[in-house]
């Protein structure tokens, strides 16, 4: 069934907009890997702040947490206070030594600042750190494309593949063209779209139902776990709060921290970017719980997806040009978070490999030569993303399941050690991340192989954590535990101190 007229000319006008401002932003972003990736360090608070956030939820807000809201109640709050919590402890804190750092030792990249703060000579920090942000970039990356082509077919009553396709294509245009000044540009666009689908959609549907008595009636009549939060178990809870633990390892939020013009304005940025996020974790669970309101069960959705309540409500109490806007909400959310990824994928295979491995001397590439590798580099990992999305889709989204929790182990105690502790080394760095990635692969999806020498380890980990399963939780305490270890054993890199000490003058 094909969308309205109204409703198709909203998404054209905004695919159009997106490729605008990629065109726009091509000259800004050619003078250098800085300008490409990093928008010139020339941000300013707002752009900073909004790109963060909305780059960070993907179409997992819009749809995972309404959903998680339409099945489960007050519970689903469970689900955004972890990342809540800790994405304003990064913000107000964690951000501004970032920021310092980053520019002071000219990185671009996580594993730049790794290699830079340890003196990686042998370049194994920045080898391994590279490899893990391509191996999950590639499959984010290819889920978004995935997402967006079911988008596309649900809203333009076209085949899955040809949205597929679509999706793909109008993200390489602006990103290929425009580089982070596009991304960071177009964030802010798609958080607008996102504003209305979060935060006015729950006033239109109070307006519909005259108030919100039939939605707190709804929540009564479900029972409690739609009124109280402590209904789920401790092990659920903390897993759900674990969600956090994913934010501080994630490099296309933490690159937004890089970016920023003036350093003086991080704990603005900081304002800004929690109310935000809390204002739109409070929309999507609004949604959710008005859904039962409509649709009393679960069977009234199409395929019985309570994913499926964002795009069913709207239809319900939206005209088409507001039903556009809906759906270009869905696209904004998944769009926002494939660029970055793609942006810092690409971050990783020149700066981290053609720039800092193979050019040592970087008189033999000019800038601008520099930034063309970076445009192949966006083009060469979305067919790489595209081939995964066709190829493997079942593969691609159970990487994507631990891929946020799989970065926050790898990168999160890396990096907040690497700020915080002087006794942190890259020997303990190193066996961090390794076995923080081992032991999220092994809890998310233990290898059948495996069995023959070990435990059914997410049976042993709910055992030792209370309950707690969800394996972002035991790869960042067994990071966190495996590089202090490590570090306490091996040698303190000779400028530890001072880095540390001057970093704290700025916090």
């Amino acid at each position: 069934m094909s969308a309205h007229p109204v409703t198709i000319g909203v998404l054209a006008f905004y695919l159009m907009l997106l490729i605008v401002i990629g065109l726009v932003s091509t000259r800004k972003s050619s003078g250098g890997l800085t300008d490409f990736f990093l928008a010139g360090r020339d941000l300013g608070k707002f752009t900073v702040a909004l790109s963060a956030v909305s780059s960070g939820r993907s179409g997992w807000l819009v749809l995972g947490v309404t959903g998680t809201a339409y099945l489960t109640g007050l519970n689903a709050v469970w689900a955004v206070a972890g990342y809540i919590t800790v994405e304003v402890f990064m913000f107000f804190y964690v951000a501004r030594r970032f920021r310092v750092y980053s520019e002071k030792t000219g990185s671009i990249t996580i594993p730049d600042i790794l290699s830079s703060r340890y003196k990686d000579t042998f370049h194994l920090l920045r080898v391994v750190s590279t490899f893990i942000i391509i191996f999950f970039m590639i499959a984010y990356v290819g889920s978004q494309v995935v997402a967006g082509g079911t988008a596309f077919s649900s809203s333009l009553g076209i085949s899955e593949t040809s949205g597929m396709w679509l999706t793909a294509i109008i993200i390489l245009l602006y990103t290929m063209l425009g580089g982070f000044h596009a991304v960071s540009k177009t964030d802010v666009l798609q958080a607008l779209f996102m504003f209305f689908s979060l935060v006015v959609l729950p006033f239109i549907i109070m307006f519909d139902l005259g108030g919100i008595g039939p939605i707190i009636d709804t929540m009564n009549t479900n029972g409690e776990g739609f009124t109280s939060l402590w209904t789920f178990g401790f092990g659920a809870i903390v897993g759900l709060l674990g969600i956090g633990f994913g934010s501080p390892g994630n490099p296309h939020i933490l690159v937004r921290y890089m970016s920023l013009k003036n350093v003086k304005e991080m704990r603005q940025a900081a304002l800004i970017g929690t109310i935000w996020n809390v204002v739109m974790a409070w929309g999507a669970i609004m949604i959710g719980l008005a859904g039962r309101v409509y649709f009393p069960d679960v069977s009234m959705l199409p395929n019985e997806n309570n994913e499926a309540i964002f795009s069913s409500l709207g239809e319900e109490v939206l005209n088409p040009f507001m039903m556009g806007i809906l759906l270009v909400a869905v696209l904004a959310a998944i769009m926002s978070s494939a660029d970055s990824q793609l942006l810092v994928g690409a971050s990783a295979i020149v700066r981290d490999v053609i720039d800092r491995l193979f050019l040592r001397d970087r008189g033999q590439v000019s800038s601008k030569n520099l930034v063309l590798f970076s445009r192949i580099s966006v083009l060469v990992l979305m067919l790489l993303s595209v081939w995964l999305a066709f190829s493997a889709q079942e593969f691609v989204f159970w990487m994507v399941l631990f891929a946020f929790g799989g970065l926050g182990a790898c990168f999160g105690p890396a990096l907040l050690l690497t700020f915080y502790w002087k006794r942190t080394t890259g020997p303990g760095i190193l066996a961090g991340m390794i076995t923080g990635l081992i032991t999220v692969i092994l809890v998310k999806k233990q290898p059948e192989w495996t069995y023959s020498f070990l435990p059914d380890m997410k049976e042993l980990v709910g055992k030792m954590l209370f309950g707690v399963t969800y394996e972002a939780v035991p790869g960042f305490l067994v990071a966190l535990i495996v590089t202090v270890l490590v570090s306490l054993a091996t040698r303190k890199p000779e400028n530890a101190d001072q880095v540390v000490d001057d970093l704290k003058k700025i916090a």
